[in-house]
């Protein structure tokens, strides 16, 4: 038996244009009419015909997904919960992993297109990577050059409140691995946390004695294992690698040279990963709120696609400071 929206709106007791809203998810219908209207479906056996719909409504009901992997965490958590928000709105989401290539970049973009989505949500890592004109576009997590909608995380905040940390603990010589210079969250990790030293350093009364040095590599174990043997011949106090895999190879660097964590050299850093709280005695960072970032990117993606204002086109979501023993006092 073939079952219509229109068998499951007369079962359910309601109008077909409810049904069609309660089913997908998209549109004003309160929580019991909604459960009603889904009972009705599941007892009936309906099923929605995508291709149907799709055609319709010229749309693929796809959404893009450019990352530069998926296994980092700071990319699979934000995509776990953007995937999440838009099947509630009928939508599927279409991934494409590129490393940090921006050749890889631009034949996921050309394929996308060829895919015919409707949107895309982009880690850029070319700043200048181009999109055919009125194409749905938002950024997650890094900026390209283009003015394009955007979900961040804010950095200059949580970076200060971790600057704070590290001057109220007496560190006052810091050497900091950060990314690749080209990436918005390099410039933006690095101006943030450097910006924060040196006013509150100057505030203190303190800034001449405070020294820091900045490494730049690849956002990778290997880009922080390389990027730490700058150090090796004239250890910081403390060491900030500002991500979770140039962290990493910290670790391996330091243990390869038997320098213990923290009595010979304190820690703090940037990520989420949940081997952070376990590891030694827990490690101090900043934690940007990756679920909380595929929401927002979630939410700024179904606008466009409406066809409906960004209320804001450039979104900050709040981090958190996690204060562990990686950074006693001095």
């Amino acid at each position: 038996m073939n079952v219509k929206l229109t068998d499951v709106a007369r079962e359910a007791g309601v109008g077909y244009g409810t049904a069609s809203r309660a089913i997908s998810g998209r549109g004003s219908v309160d929580a019991a009419t909604r459960n009603k209207v889904l009972a009705a479906a599941e007892k009936l056996g309906y099923r929605t015909n995508s291709m149907a719909r799709a055609l319709r409504e010229n749309k693929t009901r796809t959404v893009g997904l450019i990352v530069p992997d998926i296994i980092n965490e700071f990319y699979t958590e934000s995509a776990a919960v953007l995937q999440d928000e838009l099947d509630k709105s009928g939508y599927q989401l279409v991934v494409s992993t590129i490393g940090n290539d921006p050749e890889k970049e631009r034949r996921a973009i050309e394929s996308m297109l060829n895919r015919q989505v409707d949107a895309v949500v982009h880690v850029p890592v070319n700043p200048q990577a181009e999109f055919p004109k009125g194409f749905k576009v938002v950024e997650l997590n890094r900026r390209s050059d283009v003015n394009r909608p955007t979900v961040t995380s804010d950095d200059a905040a949580g970076l200060k409140e971790l600057a704070i940390h590290i001057l109220n603990q007496g560190y006052r010589d810091i050497g900091i691995i950060i990314g690749p210079a080209e990436l918005s969250t390099s410039r933006d990790r690095k101006t943030g946390f450097v910006s924060a030293l040196e006013s509150e350093a100057t505030q203190r009364g303190v800034r001449e004695e405070l020294r820091y040095r900045v490494v730049h590599s690849r956002y990778s174990p290997t880009g922080g294992y390389d990027a730490f043997t700058v150090f090796t011949e004239d250890l910081p106090e403390i060491v900030v690698p500002l991500s979770t895999q140039l962290t990493l190879g910290v670790l391996k660097a330091t243990q390869k040279r038997s320098i213990q964590i923290p009595n010979d050299l304190a820690l703090a850093c940037y990520g989420v990963a949940e081997w952070l709280a376990v590891w030694g005695p827990g490690i101090t960072v900043f934690s940007p709120d990756l679920p909380a970032m595929g929401a927002a990117a979630a939410t700024q993606v179904l606008t466009l696609l409406d066809a409906e204002p960004l209320p804001e086109n450039h979104l900050k979501i709040p981090g958190q400071l996690i204060v562990r023993g990686t950074t006693p006092k001095i």
